[in-house]
């Protein structure tokens, strides 16, 4: 006759070999997996807390519906049942309100007051971005810090560089003149945010087939917008998943530890 433990011993190797037992470490397995994701998104959003125009980006996550988990061995799968109660990243989004308005008093830094962006002529075909501390090149274009050209009405921007940049005058509806020539207008769209795929270096390219909308935003010459990061929001989130990540670390080593008893100690007695 068996005792107790060799019963008890018997029934949850059973259910290992069903995957119940182990349910728990997948569960705190897949937490551990999303605050990672979420961990590195938060850390870049603090990392361009003073990059003007960044947009932060925020996780959007969601508790697994019921689905089977496999075991892969030398080509063979077996089922080892089924996990409710995960958690998962379903999409990453980019918040895009405005970020705060400073003024710089630099002549060709530029911010948009409302909904909008700056259309820049890259390497890779047009983008957009609300960063807008400018440059010019020794031709006279109008540039951005990484080299991509400022797209007005009429084609990038070019501007004298022979003459002196005080100058330059930038309008509200993104006029520009240089003294009292009118060179161009700044050419300014706008999208849903939906729409939207950040790239990098503040850049944003918009989903194939989109169409942008006319932007009303106005121009502010001598300012630069500022990312929307707050940083103590950031702060606290930051505190809060390394708490949480402790925490389901703690529940997969806790389940190791109950396993290494269940083989070791109650599988010697039978």
């Amino acid at each position: 006759m068996e005792n107790f433990l060799q019963q008890t011993l018997r029934k949850y190797m059973a259910e290992l070999g069903g995957g119940k037992l182990l349910r728990g470490l997948y569960i705190a397995a897949s937490g551990m997996i999303a605050d990672e994701i979420r961990h590195s998104v938060v850390s870049n959003n603090l990392a361009n807390a003073n990059t003007s125009g960044y947009k932060k980006d925020v996780v959007i996550g969601q508790t697994f519906s019921e689905v089977l988990i496999s075991c892969q061995y030398k080509d063979r799968k077996a089922p080892v049942g089924r996990l409710p109660l995960g958690a998962g990243v379903i999409d990453i989004s980019t918040k895009t309100t405005p970020g705060m308005i400073e003024n710089t008093g630099g002549i060709l830094d530029l911010a948009l007051d409302g909904d909008g962006f700056f259309v820049l002529e890259t390497a890779q075909g047009e983008r957009i971005s609300r960063q807008g501390n400018f440059q010019l090149d020794r031709e006279g274009y109008l540039q951005t810090l990484n080299g991509d050209r400022i797209l007005g009405l009429n084609g990038p921007i070019r501007l004298d560089p022979s003459s002196f940049a005080s100058e330059i005058k930038v309008k509200s509806d993104g006029s520009i003149y240089q003294g009292d020539l009118f060179v161009d207008r700044l050419s300014i769209v706008d999208y849903d945010s939906s729409l939207l795929i950040k790239e990098g270096n503040s850049r944003f390219t918009v989903r194939e087939g989109a169409f942008p909308a006319q932007s009303e935003a106005g121009v502010i010459q001598g300012a630069l917008e500022r990312s929307n990061v707050n940083v103590i929001e950031e702060m606290v989130n930051m505190i809060t998943l390394m708490r949480t990540y402790e925490t389901e670390q703690k529940l997969v080593q806790a389940h190791n530890e109950t396993l290494d008893k269940l083989i070791n100690d109650l599988g010697a007695n039978i």
